[in-house]
């Protein structure tokens, strides 16, 4: 038993001792740990020099207050290791519901795998209808060519008298009434009707020709045509300079950008050789 310690051995000092309370039991905050100031017993025991207690009652107190401590411990360290078991076993339960969520996962997954694809064909399918309307457009567009070409070569064919049309058929085509394209000469060497002649072929070999692909075939069945109107019409040409020799160098003059129009500058200038030598 704890008691006073006052070092008298008397059955009277004995029978006080025994009358005399107990000791307050010694604070839990005695003992704590504290990093910045640890334990130490020599300061601890400077802290009860005013208990008059015995060192055997000390000690003994120290003993209980240890066990109480391992007890405390125990308890603290059953009580962690049953929620950790305890954690172990949901986790270990949620296996399953792990695996469901990466099927769930792999399905959605699938599922977006097959959006995808099928985006993916129907902008497949919007830019086979895109090329087609693009290739609808464009043989619309070489339709269109190839009869412009056809037109013009008939009207320059008519003009220049290959179909087997008359002056004044020619003349009518030419013409809308308007005097003045016909001075400069009689009708099929006049300055107005050689100029939309020569006007007519520009546009065929410079605006139509180039349109259409060279190995179409429509248009290798036209070059002959075309080679017949630039050499029928560089005979009319010919046959206008001649006339010019007579004095007229204004006309002359027309004519002679007629041939470069044609880039046929080289015929011209023979033309006038033959005129010099015949002249």
């Amino acid at each position: 038993m704890s008691r006073f310690y006052f070092g008298s051995d008397s059955d009277s000092d004995n029978d006080n001792a025994d009358s005399l309370p107990f000791p307050a039991p010694l604070p839990r905050e005695a003992f704590s740990t504290d990093i910045d100031a640890p334990f130490s017993p020599i300061a601890f025991l400077a802290t009860l020099r005013h208990r008059h207690q015995t060192l055997e009652d000390l000690r003994a107190e120290l003993r209980t207050r240890s066990k109480d401590l391992e007890k405390e411990l125990i308890e603290l360290v059953n009580r962690d290791y049953v929620d950790f078991v305890g954690l172990g076993s949901s986790l270990s339960g949620g296996d399953g519901r792990v695996e469901d969520l990466k099927m769930g996962l792999w399905g959605f997954k699938r599922d977006i795998e097959g959006v995808v694809g099928r985006i993916g064909e129907v902008v497949e399918e919007v830019e086979r209808e895109l090329k087609a309307r693009e290739d609808i457009r464009a043989d619309k567009i070489l339709a269109r060519t190839l009869l412009a070409l056809s037109q013009r070569l008939d009207e320059l064919s008519s003009l220049l008298l290959l179909d087997g049309s008359t002056p004044a058929d020619s003349t009518s085509l030419l013409f809308d009434g308007d005097g003045d394209e016909r001075t400069g000469g009689d009708g099929l060497t006049s300055i107005g009707r050689l100029r939309k002649i020569v006007s007519g072929y520009r546009y065929v070999v410079q605006h139509l020709v180039p349109r259409v692909p060279a190995h179409h075939p429509f248009l290798k069945a036209q070059l002959p045509r075309i080679a017949k109107v630039k050499n029928t019409l560089l005979l009319d040409l010919r046959s206008a300079l001649k006339e010019s020799k007579l004095g007229d160098v204004e006309k002359t003059i027309v004519v002679m950008g007629f041939y470069a129009d044609l880039g046929a500058e080289n015929d011209a200038v023979k033309v006038l050789r033959e005129m010099k030598k015949e002249g």
